[in-house]
């Protein structure tokens, strides 16, 4: 036997809950909040009389489709007996909306109907059981309840595969993907492409361990180092204690951070589970992203010893920034991720890997010991990297010289764009029906243009004015200096050389240190003032050029060091409150422009009285393209006997 309505049939033992208004428009998780709640009050509803119902919702469930999907029940009776009135309310009691002395619960007894909304059963009170006729706790919605939804939806009756699936959805992310014309297949299809956020791997991830990939420096080695302590842990021959809990990797995208998260949990030979910052956001007001975030840490705990990666981890915010009116929210939000990492939430066996292309915007207490204790930079890989990851995902199927001419091709490629290259050389291999060849690889690469000499002429004298400055004030130490050739026709914004520099440990910054990389940073544009008369809009435009990168530098001098005016400071250090604060406060744009403008000069000044130096090594910049700090250092010390040997010569 089964109900009909519409054309449309259900099987009877799958209750329909509705009676006869249609509720197409409802989402699916406000469909299965009715159905879960319906059931509770199902005297109520067919006798249309007064009632207090009160529903705890399930663990992941999504408070604001219960509260929908309370108004929707409540309106229903109201639009059956109109002549009785709106009499009637949804009241919800989570983190954020109760309130010690329940006065809005006090309504009630005026009222003809209510539901209560409950986010957690620790907010179920003793006034909340005596006011309510019906108290449940509803349970997580059941495949039967995926079958009824799907059915008052309009997509007949589907399988018992596909309302399994859904069952095993976030109810959300259906939610996301159901439009009206879209088939049920597409929808279960197009959810099967794009899983959750959060994902946990019941078992050890497939794919490289540490050992195979290349480059990763510090970050490798503590990882095959932290693999021998959770072996020694699971063995019992050391404690949680002494084992290494959390990383914070930083690095441009594509730079391979969630790789080695995935590495590393190959390496430990553990489950790993990935979850992202910014989806926690996406769930909805305050009281859902901190359910999130807590549902991805018990998924973690579910399968540990275990690696979690956060992604976009910088997406939780710091404490320590202004932000207007969302600080509450923000401070909640960091504070429940460090309760989350110690305090008393335990999570033994949990290694956390926090990925983040702006690590300064991360809160400090975030990083500080026994929480993301440790934070490696990773950078884009170099030549002999580039090979390595090359080989890795080559299998052998090219001779080694093949492999250096293609990295050396692959400049400011990430592992991503490598392992991208390869796996398009394959399919042509495929379609051709033969083995992966060297023209392949070739033919995978995205076409280069040459740079015209013109600009290898300006970029040269715009990375040597750093590396000349920068030996001279000593204020980090210089790497080396390179320009490229070629650029890639396709991508964004691609850099066509640089100077490198290395933090020296135990440096002293003070006043003087700052000034000093102030002055090297402007040198680039300095230099390309002083050799062709100005300079270029490359210097600026983004947070990691230099005049923005000087230009803050400046600004902290002024209000977060007391190296300015005034000893009073301010914790400010992100680009935006910074610029906030050269808008608002008095003399503080004035004051950074004076450094700015003195640091410069002096570059300038710099530069010309090692003129000799820049000349020399431009000319062998653009025909070697690599340079490296003893190279830069010889020059300046040669050109620099040169000019006092001529200096005595016309003295004399």
């Amino acid at each position: 036997m089964t109900i009909k309505k519409n054309n449309r049939s259900l099987p009877k033992q799958y209750f329909d809950p509705y009676g006869e208004e249609e509720s197409d428009a409802l989402s699916l998780p406000t469909h299965l909040a009715v159905i879960a709640m319906s059931r509770f009050i199902r005297p109520f509803l067919k006798k249309k009389s007064a009632f207090v119902g009160a529903f705890v919702v399930p663990p992941g469930g999504d408070l604001n489709s219960y509260r929908r999907a309370a108004s929707w029940l409540l309106d229903d009776l109201v639009r059956v007996k109109p002549k009785e009135g709106y009499n009637y309310t949804v009241l919800v009691a989570d983190e954020n909306d109760l309130h010690d002395d329940f006065e809005s619960f006090r309504r009630l007894k005026k009222l003809k109907r209510a539901i209560i909304i409950i986010a957690d059963k620790q907010l179920l009170k003793d006034e909340i059981r005596l006011a309510a006729d019906v108290v449940a706790e509803l349970p997580a919605p059941s495949v039967g309840d995926h079958r009824i939804a799907a059915w008052r939806m309009g997509f007949g009756n589907i399988s018992d595969a596909d309302a399994a699936f859904l069952a095993s959805q976030p109810p959300i992310r259906a939610a996301l993907a159901i439009r009206q014309g879209r088939p049920i297949a597409d929808i279960i299809k197009r959810m099967r492409l794009y899983p959750p956020s959060t994902a946990v791997t019941k078992g050890v991830p497939s794919g490289p361990t540490l050992h195979d990939l290349s480059g990763y420096g510090k970050a490798k080695a503590w990882g095959l180092e932290l693999a021998e302590d959770l072996k020694a842990w699971r063995d019992g021959s050391i404690t949680w204690e002494d084992a290494d809990r959390g990383v914070l990797l930083s690095g441009p995208p594509g730079s391979g951070k969630t790789s080695f998260a995935a590495a590393l949990a190959k390496t430990c030979d553990v489950p790993f589970v990935s979850a992202s910052a910014a989806q926690w956001q996406s769930e909805g007001h305050l009281g859902d992203m901190l359910k999130a975030m807590r549902r991805s840490f018990s998924d973690a705990e579910a399968v540990r010893p275990c690696v979690l990666l956060i992604d976009e981890f910088d997406s939780i915010g710091s404490r320590t920034e202004d932000a207007g009116g969302n600080s509450s929210y923000q401070r909640q939000v960091v504070n429940a991720v460090l309760e989350l990492l110690d305090g008393a939430h335990s999570r033994e066996g949990v290694i956390v890997v926090g990925a983040t292309n702006y690590p300064y915007l991360i809160d400090p207490a975030l990083l500080r010991a026994g929480r993301l204790e440790r934070h490696f930079e990773i950078g884009l890989p170099d030549e002999d990297t580039r090979a390595g990851i090359f080989r890795y995902y080559l299998r052998g199927r090219l001779s080694d010289e093949d492999v250096k001419i293609v990295a050396s091709d692959a400049e400011g490629w990430s592992g991503a764009d490598i392992e991208k290259c390869v796996r398009q050389a394959r399919r042509s291999a495929r379609r051709h029906d033969r083995d992966l060849t060297f023209a392949d690889v070739k033919d995978a690469m995205p076409p280069t243009l040459k740079i015209p000499m013109a600009m290898q002429r300006l970029t040269a004298a715009h990375e040597l004015g750093h590396a000349i400055v920068g030996v001279l004030v000593e204020a980090d130490s210089l790497i080396s200096v390179s320009i490229s050739e070629t650029v890639r026709v396709e991508g964004g914004p691609q850099l066509v050389g640089g100077a490198l520099f290395q933090e020296r440990m135990f440096t002293r910054k003070t006043s003087t240190y700052f000034q000093n990389k102030i002055a090297v940073l402007l040198a680039g544009i300095a230099a390309e003032e002083l050799l062709f008369r100005d300079f270029g809009s490359g210097a600026a435009g983004n947070p990691d050029a230099d005049l923005n990168k000087a230009t803050e530098l400046a600004t902290m001098m002024e209000i977060k060091w007391g190296f300015g005016g005034s000893l009073a400071v301010e914790l400010a250090d992100t680009p935006k409150r910074l610029a906030a604060l050269r808008s608002t406060r008095k003399g503080l744009q004035q004051a950074v422009d004076a450094t700015l403008t003195t640091q410069f000069e002096r570059a300038k000044s710099l530069l010309q009285d090692n003129r000799n130096a820049l000349l020399d090594m431009h000319i062998r910049l653009l025909k070697e393209k690599f340079l490296t700090a003893d190279d830069v250092r010889a020059a300046v010390e040669a050109a620099d006997t040169r000019q006092t040997g001529e200096t005595r010569a016309w003295k004399s």
